[in-house]
């Protein structure tokens, strides 16, 4: 069984850069087929598997999930829905519950495959009746608010998003960018973020319920993830097995920043990521602006498991 993953691992596109890379093909191959038990009997020959969940936030890895997911769904033949994109206003929405179950419903007529539900504001709907008739695991990823309010300001100084680019009366007319753009400093630039988007995003980020389905996992691990081995773990924790892991892998590499991305963020030509290190705020933050960030998020940055300085 080994020598034949191994030899399908090899017809992969890309799969030579990912297991010579630093050495580690010996390494990889066997924390791929042999570090885990056998998934149980029927999976992925007939029995109901539980449907996956991948919940973000803005400047929280969305794009880089939402693109992984949606090529380990389209790859493995699963179903991949966009929460937030099918319904407006999906966060708020009474119709949430009623809208999710149609879909699952739908998709369980068509196959007995599980689907992938994305949301990328993380406001999934109740999702006792799917726990409980089929099984859900789900992924919430979250980051240091520290480093989220830096990649906040970036971004939306550059970003083409229609909301960045609405006149604004608050603002005197003012586009949310122009707004920013407007401020003085740095600093000044990181109190409009706080008040008018990131506090908000970090504190739903930290209230999240998980309901008894959703692992928590750390942006900080994910990007420098480079053997794979935690989102190898992370498709056994959502059910994945076999050839679907491997094609899993393959995808979370193809949209990487140490993969397949790589190129794109040495020349500048990825839209969304300028840095994929961690703990940018040791550097980039003045004394001053760590302190205003600790002061109003110190809460939530210590409940989601981060330590303040």
């Amino acid at each position: 069984m080994n020598n034949l993953v191994s030899q399908m691992i090899r017809k992969v596109p890309g799969s030579d850069l990912v297991c010579s890379r630093r050495g580690l093909p010996g390494r990889w191959i066997d924390k791929l087929t042999g570090a885990y038990p056998e998934l149980p009997a029927g999976l992925g020959s007939g029995m109901s598997r539980p449907h996956i969940f991948v919940g973000t936030h803005h400047k929280g890895g969305t794009v880089w999930m939402a693109s992984t997911f949606h090529r380990l769904a389209h790859v493995n033949g699963f179903a991949f829905v966009r929460l937030n994109k099918q319904m407006k206003k999906w966060n708020y929405s009474p119709r949430k519950l009623e809208y999710f179950e149609a879909e699952r419903q739908k998709l369980e007529r068509a196959n007995d495959r599980p689907g992938v539900f994305f949301d990328y504001h993380s406001a999934m709907p109740d999702l006792s009746a799917c726990k409980a008739s089929r099984g859900a695991r789900g992924i919430h990823l979250v980051r240091d608010p520290r480093d989220m309010v830096i990649s906040a300001v970036r971004y939306h100084l550059k970003s083409d998003e229609a909301w960045l680019h609405v006149p604004d009366n608050r603002w005197g007319g003012m586009t949310y960018q122009e707004k920013l753009a407007s401020l003085n400093s740095f600093e000044d630039q990181i109190a409009f973020e706080l008040d008018f988007n990131v506090r908000r995003t970090v504190r739903n980020m930290a209230g999240f319920n998980d309901q008894g389905v959703f692992r928590n996992v750390r942006y900080e691990d994910l990007i420098v993830d480079e053997d794979m081995l935690l989102f190898h773990e992370l498709c056994v924790w959502l059910g994945l097995g076999g050839m679907e892991i491997v094609q899993g892998l393959h995808a979370y590499w193809q949209y990487s920043i140490f993969g397949g991305m790589r190129k794109a963020l040495e020349s500048g030509g990825h839209g969304h990521i300028s840095s994929g290190k961690p703990r940018q705020w040791e550097t980039k933050l003045s004394p001053s602006a760590l302190e205003l960030i600790q002061r109003e998020l110190g809460t939530e940055i210590e409940s989601l498991g981060y330590e303040l300085v």
